[in-house]
Parts: structure tokens; sequence; C-alpha cells
């Protein structure tokens, strides 16, 4: 049997079925020329597989996070992190017209997704970090059907990347535990990333159709309409971006451009507001580049429902693997060792309290309400 094949297992009737296959992965490690073979970490026990859904630089970047870590890795006009599929693997007698895989998050297979394929293997895609999945393979002959067992592998606990063609800096805001480890933020609510204009027909089609995106969260002010159409909600501000100075999250400075008007504070009320309402989810938040404006309302989303700071931390510093994330030749030292750390900085102290409970009392400060901010936390987590 192919070596690279990590779990065999016999199937009912006359199936084999193999779980996850990941391939070793080249990579140059950075200020070298020579290249090496990295092997992603994939563990084997009982019938359980983890699987990363990232590799390379992003996957030895994530795993030993440190703050700036990501200039080590900086490479301009490419986005490294594209998500990887968990793939299966089946061996069957002869004579198989085709088959067909259920995936589920539920042993007994509900709310499964179908999948038909003519051969002995199927990648799943789009699939949740930290979360397991049920399989089972039935391979359809001309006289019979013959089921495999239900079979099971586990995603690690990585950053949710996401693919969109055309579209920059793209990922899932969700997946990370509160820092009590009591809840966990809602996977496929939140997507951020850069702007939309420049996706194919092709990756705007997958934002509607795959993720299913209700809201257009544009932070920039520039645009008049979302280019996903008009079925999609449009929510344009000119957004503030960090800490301090005239555009921060404190300013009521007028940033009025575009079809905008009013001031950082008006347009942070509204975002703010946008993500208390369950009727606008899925939401894609973006500004240009997907790191200024939309890390600012993305840290202060996620700090409210109680992600811990090393998930705040990472979770804005992907950025410096994507494409737009380096277009102004901004490195991570800059960004996330000055501007980032001043916005965590700024909240962190605003209480003596826990970052959650700073973030909140910041929040009816400047005018949102208890109910929008239980609103939100009802809407984004959930119990672990």
């Amino acid at each position: 049997m192919n070596k690279k094949k990590l779990l065999s297992v016999l199937l009912a009737g006359a199936i084999t079925a193999t779980a996850i296959t990941v391939p070793a992965v080249a990579y140059v490690k950075a200020n070298e020329q020579d290249q090496q073979t990295y092997q992603p970490t994939v563990t084997s026990k009982e019938e359980k597989t983890v699987v990363n859904l990232l590799d390379g630089d992003i996957l030895k970047f994530v795993s030993d996070y440190k703050k700036c870590g990501s200039d080590a890795y900086a490479e301009k006009d490419v986005d490294k992190y594209a998500p990887k599929p968990a793939t299966i693997s089946w061996e069957s007698e002869e004579g198989a017209l085709y088959y067909t895989v259920k995936l589920s998050q539920n042993a007994d297979l509900s709310d499964c997704v179908k999948f038909l394929t003519f051969t002995n293997e199927h990648a799943f895609e789009d699939l949740f970090m930290g979360t397991k999945y049920y399989y089972q393979v039935t391979a359809h002959f001309e006289n019979k059907t013959v089921k495999s067992q239900i079979f099971s592998f586990e995603t690690a606990y990585l950053p949710r990347t996401i693919y969109a063609e055309g579209v920059s800096n793209t990922r899932d805001a969700g997946g990370y535990y509160t820092a009590d480890g009591k809840h966990r933020v809602r996977q496929g609510m939140i997507y951020r990333g850069a702007k939309l204009e420049d996706g194919t027909e092709a990756g705007l089609q997958k934002l509607r159709e795959v993720y299913k995106i209700k809201t257009d969260l544009d932070l920039r002010a520039e645009a008049t309409e979302s280019p996903l159409g008009q079925d999609v909600n449009f929510v344009n501000v000119s957004g503030p971006y960090y800490a301090g100075g005239s555009t921060g999250i404190s300013s009521t400075a007028d940033s009025s451009k575009g079809t905008w008007q009013g001031t950082y504070r008006d347009a942070l009320l509204t975002e703010i507001r946008t993500f208390a309402n369950p009727d606008n989810y899925p939401i894609y938040a973006h500004c240009s580049l997907g790191r200024d404006r939309t890390g600012t309302i993305i840290f202060l989303i996620n700090a409210l429902c109680g992600v811990g700071e090393t998930d705040l931390f990472m979770d804005y510093e992907l950025t410096f693997f994507s494409k737009m994330g380096l277009i102004d030749n901004q490195t991570a030292q800059t960004m996330v060792g000055q501007n980032f750390t001043a916005l965590y900085n700024y909240l962190k102290g605003y209480t003596s309290g826990s970052l959650a409970q700073s973030v909140e009392k910041y929040m009816k400060n400047i005018g949102i309400t208890q109910a929008e901010i239980d609103s939100i936390r009802n809407i984004l987590l959930e119990e672990v």
C-alpha cells in the first residue's frame, strides 16, 4: 500500500479506506538558499487522524507563534496561505460505477454533505479548524451497493484561511477559544480580507454561494455598491484604525468621504452595530488591504468575545502572509510591534479587569448599548 497513506482500515464489504493524506511540502527558509522538505505534523492514533489545513511557512509560523515573526517569511506579491484540502482515499473491488461520500460533524452522519466521485479519492475543502468530521464511502455497482463503516478525522487547531480567487488576505475570523476556555467564537460567521474588486467572477461566486456572505462591510467609503451583487447587504463607512490620533478608534474627527458623511466615531458605531444584528451574518469585513481598518474592527469584536492575547495578535499578523498585507512595504515589526500593540495596550488599560471587560466599557462609553453587546456575544459565542 502507498506509504503516503497514513491510516488503513477495513470497510464493510469489499472497500478498504485510508484516511487523510497530507503530502510533504517544500519551502525555503528565510535568508537561506538551500531548499528543504517540511513534513506537516500529522498523528495517527486508533481511528483518528489530525490533519493540518495549512503547510509550509505559515504552518511553521502559527505552530510556534512569536510576535513579529512573520517578517522572517515576508514575500511580496503572493498570498502564501491558501488552505489545503483533507484527502481521503480508498480501495474497492473492481467494477464500481461511482462512489458517494458523506461528510458530517455528527457521528450519526446527520446533516451530512454528499459528494459524488468516479475515482477512489476525494478532497474535502473549506473545512472548519479544530473540528472532528465523520465520513462514509458507498461504492455503487451495477447490481449492488457496498457501504463502509463510519470513520473520522480531526482538523488541527490552526487559523482557518479561505480561498476566493483574486481576493487577497482572506480568512475566517472565528474558531478561537476564549481566554477562560469556556467558549469559542463560531466559524463561518465573520470573514475578513482585502477589497473585493480584485476578485474574479469565480471568487465572488464562491463568497456568495460557499461562504454564504449576506453582508459586505466595506470600511473604505469608496464604493457605491458591493461587487457581490445587489442581493448582499452593503454597509459602507470610512472606518477608524488603531488607537490615537485623528484616525484612531476614539477619534471624533470628520471621516466623511465618498457617500459616507460622518465622523470616525459614527463609523465605528455603525460597524459594531452591524455585528449586533443576527440578520447580517455571515459578514465579509474588509478595507483595501484587509489589514488596518479591518484588523481594528476584528480585534474589537474578538476581544469583546473574550479571545486571548496570543490569538488576537496571531490573527492580525497572518496578514503579512498575503499580497495585500505587504503591498505598501510595511513590516510586522512596525505594524504589529507598534500600531497593533498600541491598540491592544490602549484597550487593555481601559479598566483594571479583563480585556473583554475593558472593550465592553469602551464600547459603552462611545454609545453601544448593553443589549447590543449581549447580542454580539450571543451570536458569536458557542459553549465548549
